[in-house]
């Protein structure tokens, strides 16, 4: 039996419970106090409102999907704490097994932006980055600059900081930490997403965008189809998977960019390890969902590309 980690309101975990079927356990973050749970050195259950149980005894696999995007309520911080550790608890059993899916909600902590760029250089061109405290060993850069956040975290006012281009260094405040990127140019964004040994890619267009990350101006709905198919070239396609390899992870979104005057000639700009991907297939034409089901059940992760919907 699966063990689903994610929150009560995630689409994503709606539709994959939906297409996995019977023998999957969701536990929901948010809701967690509806649960009975047990855990010992010698095994665990858990069981929910509806009766239904998982165990240690047949658990074969764990899928750790944004559960700590939801927030269980009015509850006491600690109690949050002691909740989101036994969580990475149980996550940690199924590691040690060789049983966890997809990446560990520590992925990032451990690995670092800046260190995945470091080794995604070997295989694709990389904008000029640094972080820096005080502005300091930034000559190198001229004065098309991009400003983004390594931690991607709220700050007390709620907001996130999402790329923003600055017109020069003198612009920004010393006193801030800040982590920048040299401006590409560019009338495409590409995102791939892998899972297993599958890549689907697709681009968006630039051109009617009001500044240069296409997060904000992303329709989250799922209403409007935003981004389309798009074909990696062979290498491309070795380059992604020697990557994922050498990062040790077979599940993820990589955001690259292509070069202007050569749509095939992509930059590296990161990758999210427990990317969203299904915004890119929101009426199901091109096998995202069936795609993920099958590797969550360890089945075959081959693609039928006649019966994908390109249009």
């Amino acid at each position: 039996m699966l063990l689903l980690i994610t929150g009560a309101s995630d689409g994503t975990s709606d539709r994959l419970v939906l297409g996995y079927g019977e023998g999957v356990f969701r536990f929901n973050y948010d809701l967690w106090h509806q649960y009975k749970v047990v855990y010992t050195p010698e095994g665990w259950s858990i069981e929910n409102p509806a009766g239904l149980k998982i165990s240690s005894d047949v658990a074969t696999s764990c899928f750790w999907w944004k559960p700590l995007s939801y927030y269980p309520g009015n509850v006491d911080r600690a109690i949050k704490e002691e909740v989101k550790y036994f969580l990475r608890e149980i996550y940690g059993w199924f590691r040690v097994r060789g049983l966890a899916k997809g990446n560990s909600p520590d992925f990032h902590n451990a690995m670092g932006k800046i260190n995945i760029l470091s080794i995604a250089k070997k295989y694709f061109p990389i904008p000029r980055s640094a972080y820096s405290v005080g502005l300091v060993g930034l000559n190198e850069f001229d004065e098309k600059l991009i400003v983004k956040s390594l931690a991607s975290a709220q700050s007390d006012d709620k907001s996130v900081m999402m790329a923003t281009s600055v017109p020069s260094i003198d612009a920004l405040d010393p006193k801030f930490p800040w982590f920048l990127q040299e401006e590409i140019e560019s009338e495409w964004d590409i995102t791939v997403f892998l899972c297993g040994t599958c890549l689907f890619a697709f681009k968006r267009s630039r051109a009617d965008m009001d500044g240069v990350d296409w997060r904000a101006e992303q329709d989250f709905t799922l209403q409007t189809q935003e981004w389309f198919p798009f074909d990696l070239s062979g290498e491309n396609s070795r380059n992604l998977l020697s990557l994922a390899e050498e990062l040790d992870i077979e599940f993820g979104r990589f955001d690259l960019m292509s070069d202007r005057s050569d749509l095939a000639n992509l930059f590296f700009l990161e990758l999210n390890s427990a990317g969203q991907w299904m915004f890119l297939d929101i009426k199901n034409r091109y096998g995202l969902v069936d795609t993920v089901v099958s590797w969550l059940k360890n089945d075959s992760l081959k693609v039928d590309e006649s019966a994908i919907d390109t249009a």
